[in-house]
């Protein structure tokens, strides 16, 4: 679908990306179509799946979520997707990346504190099929954008 997105569904997500709150009264002014057109354009790339959804970016430090690791994980591969399964269970547990290399995954954890980290990391390792995890803690964030590039 990426290859029939013209120049003005890419504005339309440009914009969209950047306020997801704005109306598409406010978007068709900025792009100098009608209101109804970025409704239907918004309904057509919902439905296609390029838009997955409309969601409020929290600072996760102000919600109680202010540590952030990132887990590496080594897998049986007989048991790596039921324990992916089960690791998409876990509440702290925000994303689950399949990578090559020497790990299997890559998890990205939030929790409150370096007690919950060890809770979550406990929680991994009891799952049948993880072999191992390497953990990272996060000191600081450089960057870390939610934004695609179209």
């Amino acid at each position: 679908m990426s290859s029939e997105l013209d120049s003005l569904d890419r504005k339309i997500l440009d914009l969209i990306q950047e306020d997801a709150r704005a109306s598409f009264a406010q978007v068709a002014k900025r792009v100098g179509v009608s209101e109804g057109t970025i409704h239907l354009r918004v309904r057509r790339m919902v439905s296609h799946g390029i838009i997955r959804g409309f969601y409020a970016l929290l600072a996760p430090e102000k919600v109680g979520r202010g540590l952030t690791a990132f887990v590496e994980l080594k897998a049986d591969p007989a048991k790596y997707r039921e324990a992916l399964n089960r690791i998409q269970g876990l509440k702290d547990v925000y994303e689950i990346h399949d990578v090559t290399g020497e790990f299997y995954a890559i998890l990205k954890v939030r929790t409150a504190s370096k007690e919950g980290l060890a809770r979550v990391i406990d929680a991994i390792g009891d799952i049948e099929g993880v072999t191992s995890t390497q953990t990272t803690v996060v000191l600081r964030t450089i960057k870390e954008t939610h934004k695609v590039e179209v």
